[in-house]
């Protein structure tokens, strides 16, 4: 293990790259402590006095699902290409017959595709610096030091050019002469190639979603971004100092989409719009004692044989960057969002508006890594959600031996190293064996600690498997802070990535976007890790309680999701729900919460549903295979790698019969 002395973190995140770090933080966004990939996320909400999760009344029951109100749609630009239908996950993902090139050609013109694609996603020197150690061992030599073009629908026909040319590459390939992963990363990148090509094919798919979303927007990580990146050489200083800079580039270029989205009439209310500003204006507060300044001068210790003169020149040079270009642009990108209010805009579900439902049904496709329909994933989620709540009131209500042990319950060793220490022993008889590997510890900044989750993981640097990140927010550490660990240590998202580098050669397996399967897996081995806390071993009512208790709220979180976006539910459709569970919340405490959900469609449905799937794949291979263990179940599916959930489950079934 190494441990930074850094007082600044990294957030989890993406950057502008339709690419997956793996990471996360926090526990899931529906317990109390929550969290948010954009690849980001911090529960920042709870900050703001919105966790919905609390249970106040467990003898309340669920009442009717509230009914959709939509009238019409929000007017939109005719400029723009909307789909005339909800498309079926057999439209866009339609049988194939084999083709033609077989053997170590089928393989070679597969490993090609893989790296085109790689290569066409990945082009700023940010994404390399982040995904690589060794960038040139993959072909990378990206010259121009910049974050990410931010580009509009503009560019959807090049877009969907480029990936039907990688469709009909990977068709002429006699599938069933594959074998192994080179199997299984053929399948997901045809998935994900057949994704993109519907999801370019409507130049509205571009904006119904607001970028600058006040808790999870790119403004929300930029800073701790900038603080992942590692000094060795004083080039590599300046070029970070080259990219602080182009981060006045980066962020007038998502200004400008903010505002074409709001001129094409997909405007956002005026308090999402001042929200946005105002977390920009608390950015800016930072400008005279952002944490990046002093970790900018430890990062350059880094550098040997690092000259007196050079260090000075260094640290004036990053100190103008920050401040003429990152803090300036912070307040120009408040004032441009303050100019964007009396658009007439509102906050919406996504149903609200033409198009709507079939984006929001590719969204939930993408984001949950499952091909059921939006009416079938409502239809399963209310019916998990029902067995869970008709579990916890069983227990309730069945008398009060639970009781102290729930009150008193405590799911944790200590601190994050005597907790990865712990589960790193603990759950070898439950999951396989992961290679050796380094991790860091970075802690939170104490201007940060109220809005930011528990923990986080990052892979960073994916060639190496040293370069783990867990970051550490010790003024949020509580007493299931074991679970969290679990989450995002052993057996969860680092344990979870380990594993996937080490069982197959091809990159896109573990740099791809399969946010639904790495917070699936993640959340599910959290609640499985809680019996690593009992003093018996034993999984106890009182257990069971608190796991159904996060779960619960969890799930009910995302029923919101499909609830706003699907039946267009109002904060009072919402409220009224959260309420007959027995969630303590109160309209001024919600809103924030609710503006989250709107602005941000499929928040929380890639982590609920991500869980959901997890959960019934485990539980359906248990009920073919009664006598695997729980060892063989974790096994084949961690084999099956980072595909759909009809993949793993197939893939599972042949490992396992």
């Amino acid at each position: 293990m190494k441990r930074l002395s850094l007082k600044a973190t990294a957030l989890v995140c993406c950057l502008s790259v339709l690419l997956s770090l793996a990471g996360c933080s926090g526990k899931d966004p529906g317990s109390s402590s929550g969290g948010r990939q954009h690849e980001t996320g911090t529960k920042q909400e709870e900050g703001h006095g919105t966790d919905p999760t609390r249970v106040t009344d467990p003898t309340a029951g669920p009442s009717t699902v509230p009914s959709g109100n939509n009238s019409g749609y929000i007017p939109t630009s005719d400029t723009l290409t909307y789909p005339d239908h909800v498309a079926t996950a057999e439209e866009v993902h339609p049988a194939h017959t084999p083709g033609n090139v077989k053997g170590d050609q089928a393989v070679s013109l597969l490993s090609e595709v893989e790296m085109d694609i790689l290569h066409h996603s990945i082009t700023s020197y940010a994404d390399v610096e982040i995904l690589f150690e060794n960038p040139e061992d993959y072909g990378f030599d990206i010259k121009e030091v910049s974050w990410s073009d931010y580009s509009s629908a503009e560019g959807f026909d090049d877009e969907k050019a480029f990936y039907q040319d990688q469709i009909d590459k990977l068709l002429s390939i006699d599938y069933n002469t594959l074998t192994g992963d080179d199997r299984l990363c053929y399948d997901k990148i045809l998935y994900d190639c057949e994704e993109c090509v519907y999801q370019y094919s409507y130049t509205a798919f571009g904006y119904y979603t607001m970028l600058f979303n006040f808790l999870v927007g790119p403004q929300s990580e930029i800073l701790f971004v900038l603080d992942i990146f590692t000094f060795d050489t004083v080039k590599d200083a300046e070029n970070y100092i080259l990219l602080v800079r182009d981060t006045d580039r980066y962020f007038d270029e998502m200004c400008d989409y903010e505002e074409t989205r709001a001129s094409l009439g997909f405007a956002s209310s005026d308090k999402s719009y001042e929200e946005a500003a105002k977390s920009f204006d608390n950015l800016v507060a930072q400008k005279d004692d952002c944490f990046l300044y002093e970790s900018f001068e430890e990062r350059l210790d880094n550098i040997k044989g690092l000259s007196d003169s050079d260090r000075s020149r260094l640290i004036s040079e990053h100190e103008k960057a920050m401040k003429e270009c990152v803090f300036a642009e912070f307040e120009e990108c408040a004032a441009r969002m303050r100019a964007l209010e009396g658009s007439g805009g509102v906050d919406a579900g996504i149903c609200s508006f033409r198009g709507g439902d079939a984006y929001y049904a590719m969204l939930t496709r993408q984001s949950t890594n499952n091909n059921a329909s939006v009416d079938e994933s409502i239809k399963a989620l209310d019916a998990k959600i029902g067995n869970v709540y008709d579990g916890f009131m069983g227990i309730i209500t069945s008398g009060f031996g639970w009781y102290n042990e729930y009150m008193n319950h405590s799911y944790s060793k200590g601190d994050v190293q005597d907790n990865l220490e712990y589960l790193y022993e603990a759950v070898k008889k439950d999951f396989p064996d992961i290679p050796s590997h380094e991790y860091y510890l970075l802690d939170v900044p104490e201007v940060f600690e109220e809005n930011f989750s528990p923990a986080a993981y990052l892979g960073y640097h994916l060639d190496n498997n040293d370069d783990n990140l867990i970051i550490v927010n010790n003024g949020q550490v509580d007493k299931d802070f074991g679970t969290t660990v679990a989450h995002e240590g052993y057996p969860g998202h680092m344990f979870q990535s380990l594993y996937t580098r080490a069982h197959t050669d091809h990159l896109y397996l573990y740099i791809c976007e399969s946010i639904g399967y790495a917070e699936g897996w993640a959340t599910y081995t959290q609640y499985y890790s809680m019996k690593y806390f009992s003093d018996s071993g034993a999984v106890t009512d009182a257990m069971i309680l608190v796991e159904d208790e996060a779960v619960l709220g969890l799930l009910v979180s995302t029923r919101a999701d499909y609830g706003i976006h699907v039946e267009n539910w109002s904060m009072t459709d919402c409220l009224d729900y959260f309420k007959s569970f027995g969630f303590s919340v109160s309209g001024d405490d919600f809103e924030k919460y609710y503006m989250l959900l709107v602005t941000d469609p499929g928040y929380y449905a890639k982590y609920g549903m991500g869980y959901l799937w997890t959960e019934k794949t485990m539980a359906d291979m248990h009920a073919k295979y009664p006598n695997a263990t729980d060892k063989d179940i974790h096994t084949a599916y961690l084999d099956s790698l980072t595909g759909t959930f009809d993949m793993i489950a197939g893939n599972m079934e042949k490992l396992l019969g």
